[in-house]
Protein backbone atom coordinates (compact mmCIF):
# COMPACT_ATOMS: atom_id res chain seq x y z
CA UNK A 1 0.00 0.00 0.00
CA UNK A 2 1.38 3.39 -0.96
CA UNK A 3 1.79 6.07 1.66
CA UNK A 4 -0.90 8.77 1.47
CA UNK A 5 1.72 11.55 1.52
CA UNK A 6 3.45 10.05 -1.52
CA UNK A 7 0.12 9.80 -3.33
CA UNK A 8 -0.85 13.37 -2.49
CA UNK A 9 2.47 14.72 -3.72
CA UNK A 10 2.39 12.59 -6.90
CA UNK A 11 -1.12 13.74 -7.80
CA UNK A 12 -0.68 17.39 -6.82
CA UNK A 13 -0.03 18.48 -10.41
CA UNK A 14 -3.36 17.07 -11.63
CA UNK A 15 -5.70 17.96 -8.80
CA UNK A 16 -5.73 21.16 -6.75
CA UNK A 17 -1.97 21.44 -6.16
CA UNK A 18 -2.12 23.80 -3.19
CA UNK A 19 -4.62 21.64 -1.29
CA UNK A 20 -2.80 18.38 -2.06
CA UNK A 21 0.60 19.73 -1.02
CA UNK A 22 -0.80 21.38 2.09
CA UNK A 23 -2.48 18.11 3.09
CA UNK A 24 0.79 16.19 2.57
CA UNK A 25 2.72 18.74 4.65
CA UNK A 26 0.10 18.59 7.41
CA UNK A 27 0.18 14.79 7.53
CA UNK A 28 3.99 14.81 7.78
CA UNK A 29 3.90 17.41 10.57
CA UNK A 30 1.25 15.48 12.50
CA UNK A 31 3.18 12.23 12.15
CA UNK A 32 6.31 13.88 13.53
CA UNK A 33 4.32 15.35 16.45
CA UNK A 34 2.77 11.92 17.11
CA UNK A 35 6.16 10.21 17.03
CA UNK A 36 7.67 12.80 19.39
CA UNK A 37 4.77 12.28 21.82
CA UNK A 38 5.28 8.52 21.60
CA UNK A 39 9.03 8.86 22.23
CA UNK A 40 8.35 11.01 25.31
CA UNK A 41 5.78 8.52 26.58
CA UNK A 42 8.19 5.60 26.12
CA UNK A 43 11.01 7.43 27.88
CA UNK A 44 8.70 8.42 30.74
CA UNK A 45 7.23 4.95 30.98
CA UNK A 46 10.73 3.49 31.24
CA UNK A 47 11.71 6.06 33.88
CA UNK A 48 8.67 5.52 36.13
CA UNK A 49 7.93 1.82 35.54
CA UNK A 50 11.25 0.04 35.89
CA UNK A 51 11.43 -3.36 34.25
CA UNK A 52 14.09 -5.83 35.38
CA UNK A 53 14.50 -6.89 31.74
CA UNK A 54 15.60 -3.32 30.96
CA UNK A 55 18.24 -3.10 33.71
CA UNK A 56 21.16 -3.56 31.34
CA UNK A 57 19.83 -1.18 28.68
CA UNK A 58 20.33 2.56 28.41
CA UNK A 59 17.23 4.70 28.93
CA UNK A 60 16.98 5.18 25.16
CA UNK A 61 17.29 1.44 24.46
CA UNK A 62 14.67 0.63 27.09
CA UNK A 63 12.36 3.28 25.62
CA UNK A 64 12.82 1.69 22.19
CA UNK A 65 11.81 -1.67 23.68
CA UNK A 66 8.66 -0.08 25.13
CA UNK A 67 7.85 1.41 21.70
CA UNK A 68 8.41 -1.96 20.08
CA UNK A 69 6.01 -3.60 22.55
CA UNK A 70 3.32 -1.15 21.37
CA UNK A 71 4.22 -1.72 17.71
CA UNK A 72 5.35 1.90 17.34
CA UNK A 73 8.15 2.89 14.95
CA UNK A 74 8.73 6.28 16.55
CA UNK A 75 12.50 5.98 17.02
CA UNK A 76 15.02 6.50 14.22
CA UNK A 77 15.47 3.35 12.19
CA UNK A 78 12.52 1.50 13.77
CA UNK A 79 10.38 -0.56 11.39
CA UNK A 80 7.77 -2.25 13.58
CA UNK A 81 4.81 0.15 13.13
CA UNK A 82 1.44 -1.64 13.28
Amino acid sequence: MKDIVTQLRANSECLAPSIMLEAADTIERLREERDEARRRYCRGFTDFCPNPAHDELTLEEAAMEVAKSFGWACFEGATHEK
